[in-house]
């Protein structure tokens, strides 16, 4: 990056994190540093033990007591400041962890357990007031085998950081919300040595991946199935055209590799990818958002079945090709445009130099609690080598009718999508499950 393009890349941030609030230094793996000395805070009088032994989170101390969470701290140095989120007694009992299942779970679950539920550093009540995004916390709690793309471990060469689970904490009036869902109202304790919340409920910590989940809901067969077969359309039709070229025929996992690695197969970014060779440690999940729509959203748009969608994307096979001239595969088909908007913010249109060059991702997990008109100018793309004019913009326009949040592609004349059930948390990300297609501007469905 030149310096013309480093000082306007910098005007650029300083001008988006202003709209909103910090999102873009708040990223979803970009957590705040660590081991920083308590700021003062002028009611502290106890440690988060002390709090929480005169707490209604007793049998989450117990819990605490039982496991090696103070050894798992003091590894973190002896100054270290940390926030706990600690369900109270009714929700745990409510999560089936009542006093006899506390006694007989393993030291190694119990460790997790409070893992999940402590953060190193300060998350105070008076700095999320402030706040209009969701503030991004990370958990002690590794998942073991999952890498997402670099940012802070120095270790990987710059490759990867680990998993660690993330919590998305936010405000809604005098209500905690964490993943955007609502565990009570706020109790915020402050400690000399960092803080405590009090949970009426507890958090659910993920173990589907957005696949996984998509399959076992029931609700979005069309949306899965349509998108496997037209993965196989598009390969076996490039495949087909690289044989009349070269008169061999291409796997299809070597076409994907080599000729059509651009495309957004059905598989990528909703699981846990494939290592490419043996002994691979890279990035292997990519965490996101995803508005699903259902079976019901295709019937409303005119696809009773998914072999109406085939036959509509059948339409267009002309656009897809191998090109000879850059060796690689060209085209798409027309739903793989909407669902482009559904799982990928539309990047499939975002603005590239003539070298093909394009900015770099920004931070896209919201949960339902900042699904608002707030978002309509955030920068989904931002930064790296391009210049400051090839940012790409958020694509589709968000708005709350009667407290429910609907979007809609912006400038498109189809109907908006309405999220009817929100916050379904994944390895990958929040699914948010949407009553309608996601269209762009003149599409054309007959």
């Amino acid at each position: 990056m030149n310096m013309r393009n480093l000082k306007n890349f910098w005007v650029f941030v300083l001008w988006a994190c202003i709209l909103f609030l910090g999102a873009c230094s708040k990223t979803e793996f970009m957590p705040d540093p660590e081991g920083a000395r308590v700021p003062f805070q002028s009611d502290a009088t106890q440690t988060v033990e002390q709090l929480l032994t005169a707490s209604p989170a007793k049998l989450f101390y117990s819990a605490w007591q039982k496991s090696n969470i103070k050894n798992i701290l003091k590894q973190q140095g002896n100054k270290v400041v940390f926030t706990v989120f600690a369900p109270n007694d009714a929700a745990m009992q409510a999560a089936g962890l009542n006093a006899g299942a506390i006694n007989q779970m393993p030291v190694e679950e119990l460790d997790s357990l409070m893992m999940f539920y402590t953060t190193i550093g300060l998350v105070t009540k008076d700095e999320l007031k402030m706040r209009s995004d969701n503030f991004m916390v990370k958990s002690l709690l590794l998942h073991p085998g999952l890498y997402v793309k670099y940012y802070e471990n120095i270790q990987s060469n710059n490759q990867y950081d680990l998993y660690y689970y993330r919590h998305y904490v936010g405000i809604k009036g005098e209500d905690l919300l964490v993943n955007g869902k609502n565990v009570g109202k706020i109790n915020y304790l402050p400690a000399t040595n960092g803080g405590l919340y009090i949970m009426e409920k507890t958090v659910n910590r993920p173990v589907k991946t957005m696949l996984e989940a998509l399959k076992a809901d029931g609700r979005f067969t069309m949306f899965i199935e349509s998108q496997r077969l037209a993965d196989e359309l598009f390969l076996n039709k490039i495949g087909d055209d690289i044989e009349a070229v070269f008169g061999v025929k291409i796997e299809p996992e070597d076409i994907m590799r080599d000729y059509a690695y651009n495309r957004l197969y059905y598989k990528k970014d909703w699981g846990i990818e494939t290592p490419p060779y043996p002994g691979y440690m890279g990035p292997n999940i990519t965490v996101s958002t995803l508005f699903a729509p259902t079976d019901e959203a295709f019937h409303q748009a005119g696809f009773q079945t998914v072999a109406d969608i085939l036959k509509f994307n059948e339409r267009s096979m002309d656009g897809v090709f191998f090109d000879e001239n850059s060796y690689s595969a060209v085209g798409a088909f027309p739903m793989d445009t909407v669902y482009n908007f559904h799982r990928n913010w539309g990047r499939m249109f975002q603005p590239a130099t003539s070298g093909n060059d394009k900015a770099a991702n920004n931070s896209t997990v919201f949960y339902s609690n900042v699904l608002k008109p707030m978002l309509n100018n955030y920068p989904v793309n931002l930064g790296g080598n391009p210049p400051i004019e090839y940012t790409y913009t958020m694509p589709l326009e968000f708005s709350l009718s009667n407290n429910n949040v609907q979007l809609k592609v912006k400038g498109s004349e189809y109907p908006a999508a309405t999220v009817i059930d929100a916050d379904i948390n994944t390895l990958n990300g929040p699914i948010h499950v949407v009553d309608r297609l996601l269209f762009p501007k003149g599409f054309k469905l007959k």
